[in-house]
């Protein structure tokens, strides 16, 4: 049997020298094609062949998903990472649902908090949204992200700035609003749309004709393997991360120190009139292992995103394990098996976990 994968990224920048409101473009093109031969002794041979473009005009780069032709015209541009909050008193949120993908990263005291992305998708009631974090900008640079927070520490807006991130701290309009039924600072949501409109007035830059994919998508899953019905993903001493599988999706379940809950309980979501309640669920599972240090400016803990780490993908009960890497925090993580096969992560929605490398994974099929 033999195996091929070629791999094409093509990337054509044209960037113009100036401040925020500078727009770089790009079109970005990721085509995957796996031919896999089979030999019988009778000398005869049977192909099949599974090709993935990737169409920036036609598919969505937080997810690999082909989006409907209705919305093909006149999609936004933009990425907007809103920062959400998973303390205690924050659960549970609203809007995490609705996002296109998520990021989940390692804070202070053992927590998580959350990137929610959104392009193609929105959300009327999003939050609670929370401060700014030194990992933040580096996750959310490939693709031209605007990061949406309450705030940050003294002088850390200004060092995400620097590394060519626009941040909108809260703003005194009706794209965020704090509610009355939460106490602050876990009390501040927000409309995605309408904070888009306050964003797209400040003329921030972003990419053309659309952001970087997350990463390369595709269909191949030759070398993956079964077994990944549950996923448990311990960030620290005081966060654990459970997903359990449920059809072709995984729900996610939490056990946190600071609750009176020992065991995991469903990480649960809440409409904006509070009537509606449902399970946290996504499709696929990216696990990226870093360095954990402290951030000269702020103290606070971080985890490295650039050089090369472990790497866990899990989908639809299967998964894969091997390597990221990247040089800067402009590229986009590039994925590569134990035999240094560059590994396709399968069009879906994605939770994306930053781990620190003293964090704990595993799995099983129960």
């Amino acid at each position: 049997m033999k195996f091929k994968i070629f791999l094409v990224f093509i990337l054509f920048a044209s960037c113009t020298a100036g401040d925020d409101s500078d727009v770089s473009v790009v079109d970005t093109t990721i085509q995957t094609t796996s031919t896999t031969a089979i030999e019988s002794e009778s000398t005869t041979t049977t192909e099949a062949v599974i090709s993935y473009v990737f169409d920036i005009e036609k598919m969505s780069p937080l997810t690999g998903k082909e989006i409907p032709p209705e919305l093909w015209l006149n999609r936004p541009k933009r990425v907007i990472a809103f920062k959400i909050d998973n303390n205690i008193n924050a659960r549970p949120q609203s809007g995490l649902q609705e996002a296109d993908s998520v990021y989940e990263i390692l804070v202070e005291g053992g927590m998580t908090r959350f990137l929610a992305l959104f392009l193609d998708n929105t959300s009327k009631y999003l939050g609670p949204i929370r401060s700014a974090r030194p990992t933040d900008p580096t996750v959310i640079r490939p693709f031209d992200a605007t990061l949406v927070v309450s705030g940050a520490t003294d002088g850390l807006i200004p060092s995400i700035r620097e590394l060519g991130v626009p941040v909108l701290e809260e703003v005194n309009s009706p794209a965020m609003f704090r509610i009355g039924s939460r106490k602050a600072p876990h009390n501040l949501y927000a409309d995605t749309e309408l904070v888009r409109g306050v964003i797209d007035s400040k003329g921030y830059k972003f990419l053309q004709p659309g952001p970087n994919p997350l990463y390369p998508f595709g269909f191949d899953q030759t070398n993956w393997e079964s077994g990944a019905n549950k996923i448990t993903i311990k960030y620290s001493e005081y966060t654990t991360v459970i997903w359990k599988k449920d059809g072709e999706k995984y729900s996610r379940f939490i056990i946190d120190a600071y609750s009176s809950d020992k065991e995991a309980v469903a990480h649960n979501f809440i409409s904006q009139d509070g009537n509606y309640s449902d399970i946290l669920s996504t499709e696929s599972i990216v696990v990226i292992q870093g360095a954990l240090y402290k951030d000269k400016a702020t103290t606070l803990p971080s985890i490295l995103t650039v050089g090369i780490g472990d790497l866990f993908i899990f989908n639809n009960g299967k998964y894969t394990q091997g390597t990221w890497r990247r040089t800067d925090i402009t590229e986009p993580f590039e994925f590569y098996d134990i035999n240094q096969n560059p590994i396709e992560v399968p069009p879906s929605s994605q939770w994306i976990h930053i781990v620190p490398n003293e964090g704990q994974i595993s799995w099983s099929n129960s």
